[in-house]
């Protein structure tokens, strides 16, 4: 201060706006921020005109310590820093005082200033909450150690008999509000990604480059949210198709088991019976014959109606058995596509990490 620099350059206001023009025209690269930290005058007026100067010759943020030059640990004037962000239209940030999260929110919440990590909207967040409630469920439907047939006793419960009449409304009614999400995503994606190759091209206003790309990058978080909530809804609806099929197949399959041997014990039966008439027959000679022929004859026609009930059995189980495998194949299909899914899930996410920590 002594040499006239620091903290007294908020008294040469054109000297500040010169030293800023010359370092906004020597960066070549539009993209890249120039900011200034000052201190307040004891006129209020000045400091807003010194601000004002500076956004005009193209500084990105201001950030203002709120005390005046001469002071030093009096109580910062946090008001002053509030008027201040009201006259301007490019970033503000709070300094003075502040030494923990809490103490930052408060400043912000009395000055109004920038520099505070915004969260998601409501409905955003509702549509996160939902992606990870159909993670979940994926993950637990595709738990090996659960077989089909217990899912299908849950399925059969009798509050479910009392929503049915309802689930397909509801089912409808989130994929249209879905829908409606990600085509306006895609939407704000398509506006933010225009301006964004704009503003890159324009060195009038380099913060509105960060402000564009800020927006584009949630547009972006919010684009995959409903689009991967929309296909997860859809995967979720036809994994419980295929898991209730998988169980009947299965419970057809017990019956068809059951029914093949019950087959295969009457065909033994009848076979036993018919050789001990054959026995019978040759111990009571030639008068019975004819007799012992006829039912011969009976019970070989009733041998044959059995094999063929056998064979239409056993047809029926080898297509029970097919249907099966099949069934199998293609949940083992989806789970790989789902794997699929949440390596790509995983992989996007890690792009948009690393494209954050790029841009900060």
């Amino acid at each position: 201060m002594a040499e006239g620099y620091g903290a007294c350059l908020i008294n040469k206001p054109e000297l500040v706006q010169d030293m800023v023009k010359q370092v906004r025209n020597q960066v070549e690269t539009p993209g890249f921020s120039v900011s200034i930290k000052i201190r307040i005058h004891d006129d209020l007026k000045r400091t807003v005109d010194l601000c004002q100067k500076a956004e005009a010759t193209g500084v990105s943020w201001i950030t203002v310590h709120g005390r005046t030059a001469e002071e030093r640990h009096q109580p910062v004037h946090y008001d002053s820093i509030k008027i201040i962000k009201e006259n301007m239209s490019i970033p503000v940030i709070a300094n003075g005082d502040i030494r923990s999260l809490k103490e930052a929110e408060n400043v912000w919440r009395i000055t109004g200033t920038d520099g505070v990590k915004k969260k998601m909207t409501l409905q955003w967040a509702a549509v996160a909450t939902f992606l990870y409630a159909e993670i979940g469920l994926i993950l637990i439907f595709c738990l090996p150690f659960i077989p089909p047939q217990r899912w299908q006793k849950i399925f059969s419960f009798n509050v479910w008999g009392k929503i049915a009449t309802f689930w397909n409304k509801a089912f409808l009614t989130i994929i249209i509000l879905l829908i409606v999400l990600f085509l306006d995503a895609v939407r704000e994606v398509r506006k933010y990604s225009s301006v964004h190759t704009i503003e890159k091209s324009s060195t009038s206003r380099p913060d509105a480059y960060e402000h564009t790309q800020m927006k584009l990058f949630r547009s972006q978080r919010n684009l995959y949210i409903s689009g991967f909530s929309l296909f997860f809804w859809l995967v979720l609806r036809r994994l419980v198709t295929l898991i209730t099929q998988l169980a009947k197949e299965l419970s057809n399959k017990g019956v068809l088991k059951t029914q093949a041997e019950n087959t295969n014990k009457a065909a033994k039966k009848f076979m036993e019976e018919n050789e001990k008439l054959k026995r019978i027959l040759k111990s009571h000679g030639k008068d019975e014959e004819c007799v012992l022929e006829a039912e011969n004859k009976k019970l070989v026609e009733d041998q044959e109606k059995l094999k063929t009930e056998l064979r239409k059995t056993s047809d029926a189980l080898s297509k029970a058995q097919n249907d099966v495998m099949e069934m199998k194949m293609q949940s083992e299909r989806l789970s790989k596509e789902y794997d699929q899914l949440l390596k790509e899930h995983s992989e996007l996410q890690d792009r948009l990490e690393r494209g954050n920590k790029k841009r900060l």
